[in-house]
């Protein structure tokens, strides 16, 4: 899969959807609704309620609903004693409450930028693993050390790879400003308090993606203002249009059909090749099955191999899509060679770590199904279409109507 270039946002008076797509296909959906604020990437300042010894870990009280859950290798200072009650804790969330479960929280904190990423509490310079070019790594490795920190570490992420070198060091240099900032604000504040938070969900993307967006399609006009904002000082070439209408723009590039298609258990690839969805509580099944394979094409039945191929590339994409966590079965059509059980095992593997939730390809087990795991990051696609849904209706009922649907 290609890089992503392409994004699409659809904004609601209550809740954001942008699609994120490669070459024309869906990669990933993030809803944010008005009513909650994602606190994934905020900078808090929280309380420490307690520290639970038998967890090695404290909860710390955010001014969320459920305190925050901060282990003991994310703390920083505490090596010898654990962090006392009512002590005022600076932290970052790294994963926002998830059912009943509360926030997770670092206090390795991290400032994001396009080329750098901040770390006050780290040391040393890290480059991307996806920067091979060694002119590269040593031009930005003279970059960083131009940008004058006295101390912290620095990573430095893929987008920079084609930066200009005064690029990489203003924004260094910025990003030092902004701690400063961040640490007279938390000497001022009572805890708990929330002292930066991430951007909008389109802007937090243009970010992100570096210079790879190609086009950026958004059907509210402030939103489209702040967007081209943020491409001009970044120097992106994206093309960047409006589309006002009723929900008009997820007919770009049939983002909505897209959407529908990915919220169906059965997916039944170009090739013929099916794939049945069956997610459950602790784990989800994935059923290979080799339909038509082969006979739209006109051509002979499809060996096993091809068909697992075929299967094996839609998957890796569709767990990310559905944002699909937990552990994964999948049940492959009956390979007899173990070359071919290799390169089907070999290519998910290869897909897989493209996400970026971590994901991991286990093996096959003695009934020849394929085990992985994939970390659990936010809603599913089911989830995050349901609670976009019941924003809107919520917002457009009144004050009465969103009392209800809570």
């Amino acid at each position: 899969m290609n890089g992503i270039d392409r994004l699409v946002c659809h904004e609601t008076p209550g809740a954001t959807l942008l699609a994120s797509l490669s070459g024309g296909r869906l990669v990933e959906v993030a809803v944010a609704t008005k009513g909650h604020a994602d606190l994934t990437g905020a900078l808090v300042l929280g309380r420490v309620e307690r520290f639970v010894p038998e967890l090695d870990a404290a909860f710390i009280d955010i001014g969320a609903a459920r305190a925050g859950f901060l282990r003991r290798t994310d703390m920083v200072g505490f090596d010898s004693e654990p962090p006392q009650a009512g002590l005022p804790i600076l932290a970052q969330v790294t994963r926002d409450a998830l059912e009943d479960k509360g926030a997770r929280l670092t206090m390795n904190l991290g400032l994001v930028g396009r080329h750098l990423v901040f770390h006050p509490h780290g040391e040393g310079v890290q480059l991307s693993r996806r920067m091979l070019d060694d002119a590269a790594r040593e031009r930005l490795l003279a970059a960083v050390g131009d940008v004058g920190a006295d101390e912290g570490g620095w990573v430095v992420r893929t987008a920079a790879a084609g930066a200009a070198r005064e690029a990489v060091i203003s924004e260094g240099q910025a990003l030092l400003v902004r701690w400063d900032g961040l640490r007279t604000r938390a000497l001022a504040q009572r805890p708990p308090a929330v002292l930066a938070a991430e951007p909008h969900p389109l802007l937090k993307a243009v970010r992100d993606r570096g210079g790879t967006l190609a086009e950026i399609a958004v059907d509210d006009r402030a939103l489209a203002l702040q967007a081209r904002r943020a491409l001009d000082s970044f120097e992106d070439r994206a093309e960047l249009r409006t589309v006002i209408g009723n929900g008009d723009v997820l007919d770009t590039h049939d983002v909505a059909g897209q959407i529908e298609a990915a919220l169906r258990d059965h997916v039944v690839l170009p090739s013929g090749v099916e794939l049945l969805f069956e997610p459950g509580r602790t784990l989800c099944a994935v059923d290979v099955d080799s339909g038509s394979a082969g006979v739209r094409q006109g051509q002979g039945p499809r060996t096993p191999l091809d068909v697992n191929l075929d299967a094996a590339e839609e998957i890796a994409r569709q767990l990310r899509l559905r944002n699909i966590g937990g552990i994964v079965v999948v049940d492959f059509i009956d390979m007899r060679a173990p070359g071919d059980r290799a390169r089907v095992q070999a290519l998910l593997a290869e897909r897989v770590a493209e996400d970026p939730v971590p994901t991991q390809v286990v093996g096959l087990t003695r009934l020849g199904l394929m085990e992985l795991t994939r970390a659990r990051r936010g809603q599913t696609l089911a989830q995050a279409i349901e609670a976009f849904e019941h924003a809107n209706e919520a917002h457009e009922a009144g004050p009465e109507g969103a009392g209800r649907a809570r």
